[in-house]
């Protein structure tokens, strides 16, 4: 029986997040199967907590990693090979139901004193470039605990699994007081805490915005959200109808894990940000059990020297039947 070698789940989601909406890490044997690959579901449900499987079935990369179709990939690898390569790939999203066409980076190597072979694969131009920038604690805790935001519940910020004096608190609370100096034995990512500090501070104008729309009747009628996330995990959100008129009265709930960022997955609305060009919307339809609605979503860009990094995702979910051509930058253009 194989035995997976596993990111410890502490890592595995800030591991995630520095990839990219679509970048991802497998691991095979020097015969060629599977240990760990995102596309095998390696996570179970044990109650209310998500786990690794213990162990994987003999499944060959080539079952997998299936563009590969001369195995030039998989051949290298198996023999612990150190290099890269780029392929043109069809993924499929949203249950299979939507299909991207990538551009994958492949960057392999072989683990030493192991027989395994670790690939780290990136798509196009997403997940390559990361920005930086530089808030002070203070200005960054203002904007963090303002109401209409929240951060990816699922994921590390700071270990809170092992000491039970930490279990206690939720991820925004554990990062807040760890920044404050309340916990300073806490164990905290302090890179991906810096990324959350600084999309606070540059997303909090949003609030005012939006609130800015609404008070001055220039929400359009079917609109019922708005709401921004970043790579971080950030989001943000403003709910234009009541929870009593909104049609999509589950979307960006605790209970929308699919729209949410998790433990496996960024959510399908900032996947298809990333992937469609800078300044155009991108609309569709999703249908949650006879409840329809359309979200349309687009992507904010930091550009410096000539280089682009995604920032986030920005859109709204509305009522179907509502949407015009001519309403496109008015109702969720503006960022």
């Amino acid at each position: 029986m194989q035995q997976p070698w596993l990111l410890p789940s502490e890592h595995r989601a800030v591991f995630w997040c520095q990839l990219g909406p679509h970048g991802y890490a497998f691991l095979i044997t020097n015969n060629g199967y599977i240990l760990a690959h995102p596309d095998l579901r390696p996570l179970y449900t044990d109650g209310k907590k998500l786990k690794p499987k213990p162990n994987y079935n003999s499944v060959d990369m080539s079952e997998v990693e299936w563009e590969d179709t001369e195995e030039t990939l998989r051949t290298a690898m198996v023999r612990g090979e150190t290099g890269s390569m780029r392929l043109s790939v069809r993924a499929s999203v949203d249950k299979a139901k939507r299909p991207l066409y990538l551009v994958n980076d492949y960057f392999y190597t072989n683990i030493d004193e192991t027989p395994f072979s670790f690939s780290m694969v990136l798509t196009g131009g997403n997940g390559k470039l990361m920005y930086f920038g530089n808030v002070s604690v203070e200005e960054g805790l203002h904007d963090l605990t303002s109401p209409d935001l929240s951060i990816a519940s699922e994921w590390t910020y700071c270990v809170t699994d092992i000491d039970p004096s930490y279990m206690k608190y939720s991820q925004l609370q554990a990062a807040i007081r760890y920044l404050l100096g309340l916990e300073p034995d806490m164990e905290c990512d302090e890179v991906l805490l810096q990324h959350v500090l600084f999309d606070a501070v540059v997303t909090a104008p949003m609030e005012a915005y939006w609130n800015a729309l609404m008070l001055n009747d220039k929400v359009e009628p079917g609109v019922e959200t708005a709401f921004l996330g970043t790579r971080s995990g950030l989001l943000r959100l403003t709910r234009y109808a009541g929870v009593e008129s909104r049609v999509a009265k589950k979307f960006l709930t605790a209970a929308d894990k699919a729209n949410l960022f998790t433990m496996d997955h960024f959510p399908l609305w900032y996947r298809l940000a990333v992937e469609n060009t800078p300044g155009s919307f991108y609309y569709y339809p999703v249908n949650d059990k006879g409840v329809k609605y359309v979200i349309a979503v687009t992507s904010a860009t930091v550009s410096s020297e000539g280089k682009t990094a995604i920032a986030g995702g920005f859109l709204s979910p509305e009522c179907p039947g509502r949407i015009r051509k001519s309403d496109q930058k008015q109702r969720v253009g503006s960022l």
